[in-house]
């Protein structure tokens, strides 16, 4: 197929109709508001986020619970070149601009509403969920982005190019290095191979299987053996494989439903009523496939197909290990095919007030996340831990800590963990306990606990502690003759005392 300049397109469709008009100024104002938060945060701080930085500086032992890719790319040129830090935000950077590209090249692709498709695909690239991935994860921001590059090469290219298999054997190998959610794949492709009937698709499939065994050999005790060898969810019974199987799927249904009125909203949702309509949404996904099958060269099948086995493989797995992870990062594959293929329903089908619809309840949950977000001071962002990096406060810590110290307990540990990875950085009085997936609120008394643990490892020595906000207990325990207690800047910096 002719590809096309879309320039010129984009601006007679603007003339053209006052309606999709919106749509283009959704998108600008998407844009603009996620550079901003981009350039205010920079990525989000995770657990993960310390294990890909001791494996970016040497430290390999975080390869059991991480995939090696993401940590590669920071660590070689050109992005070695750079702090470490600023590689992290030069590589989102990246990613973003790369799928602002992609979501081009599939509008070239269209036989006519090209303006409509880069528009209305580039308000989901740039909502809510799709932005806390795209812009503010780590791994998860490249895998997003070769997803998308799957999907374009997948469904827009033309397939009797004698480059199309081995370019894909190539994507679908290397993905598996960056996440393993990749391995879904493996499925889909099967089935796809009875409907197509095109075996080219082995090659594809050898491929991968071939990567798996390499990075089985090389990585044996990664995050995805632990799972399937624990079989945490195997022990269990009936009535807890049930329960696990019934949250899992209405907080699906949930996610789902925050494509359009955010997933914050969504959780408002009583659990019984989202696990019926996510009964209801999965047996019309597999209903329109089954019926449909003849239907393969429509874009919406491939994309829905995609999104249904990704999400099986993924509820199989939960419900295998017994976690509860269900949110938008972990689903970011399926929520982006939806959100396409309603798109192009909509277009065929030339919905446009319900496309306008959509467009401002996708725009207003988007800016009122974003407005909220730049209210907030305890983000904990990349560019807050940059600034902490740079401070005189780091400095300071550095001068207390010995070699006895195994760990730093802290009010803020957002601010430092990047800053001290060869130790343990662990909150004080933490609010939640990470535990199958998923955060569970601590009581008063286990946070009073944690605090209790924190002294203790205080005046064992064994504990730094950093406190940005310190309370009238640690103002206390800093006049004790046994604790060293220092200041600066309003930060309180407690350690053992160790007298003449």
């Amino acid at each position: 197929m002719e590809k096309k300049n879309l320039v010129p397109q984009l601006g007679i469709f603007l003339k053209k109709d006052t309606a999709y008009l919106i749509l283009a100024g959704s998108f600008a104002l998407l844009t603009v508001v996620t550079i901003i938060s981009a350039c205010k945060f920079g990525s989000y701080l995770l657990p993960d986020t310390i294990g890909y930085f001791k494996i970016t500086i040497g430290f390999s032992d975080a390869l059991a619970s991480l995939s090696p890719f993401y940590p590669f790319l920071l660590s070689n040129f050109p992005l070695s070149l750079i702090p470490l830090f600023d590689r992290v935000l030069f590589l989102s950077l990246i990613t973003s601009v790369l799928a602002i590209y992609l979501l081009y090249r599939i509008a070239t692709h269209a036989d006519r509403n090209e303006g409509v498709i880069f528009f209305s695909f580039g308000i989901s690239l740039f909502s809510w969920w799709s932005f806390r991935v795209l812009g503010s994860a780590h791994a998860d921001s490249v895998f997003y982005l070769m997803v998308l590059v799957w999907l374009y090469i997948f469904i827009w290219p033309d397939k009797e190019d004698n480059h199309y298999f081995p370019a894909m054997a190539v994507l679908s190998a290397l993905m598996i290095w960056v996440k393993l959610n990749a391995l879904f794949l493996i499925p889909l492709l099967l089935i796809w191979i009875l409907i197509d009937r095109n075996w080219g698709w082995s090659i594809v499939i050898g491929s991968m299987i071939a990567s798996w065994a390499l990075f089985q050999w090389v990585i044996p005790e990664n995050i995805l053996q632990f799972h399937l060898t624990e079989q945490v969810a195997g022990k269990q019974g009936l009535i807890t494989h049930l329960g696990l199987f019934y949250e899992n799927l209405a907080s699906w249904m949930q996610v789902t439903l925050g494509l359009v009125i955010s997933d914050t909203l969504s959780q408002l949702i009583p659990k019984p009523v989202t696990f019926i309509m996510g009964l209801g949404w999965a047996f019309f996904l597999t209903a329109y496939l089954l019926m449909n099958k003849n239907k393969r060269e429509n874009k919406t099948y491939q994309l829905l197909l995609f999104g249904v086995v990704y999400t099986l493989c993924f509820l199989a797995f939960q419900q295998w290990s017994g976690y509860r992870e269900v949110n938008y990062r972990t689903l970011f594959p399926y929520l982006l095919v939806i959100s396409w293929a309603t798109w192009i329903t909509l277009i065929r089908l030339n919905q446009k007030k319900i496309m306008i619809l959509l467009a401002i309840c996708i725009s207003g949950h988007t800016m009122v996340g974003h407005g909220l977000l730049w209210q907030r001071k305890d983000v904990a962002s990349l560019t807050l831990a940059k600034e902490f990096h740079q401070s005189e406060v780091r400095k300071n810590i550095e001068g207390v800590l010995e070699e006895g110290h195994l760990e730093i307990r802290t009010d803020a540990p957002e601010k430092l963990m990047l800053s001290f990875v060869d130790l343990q950085v662990l909150p004080i009085q933490p609010g939640n306990l990470f535990m199958e997936g998923k955060n569970y609120p601590l009581s008063e008394e286990e946070k009073l606990r944690e605090r209790e643990q924190a002294l203790e490892s205080l005046l064992s020595g064994k504990a730094v502690i950093v406190l940005f906000n310190a309370d009238e207990f640690w103002e206390q325990v800093a006049e004790s003759a046994d604790v060293a207690s220092i200041v600066d800047d309003r930060v309180m910096i407690l350690s053992l005392s160790y007298l003449p």
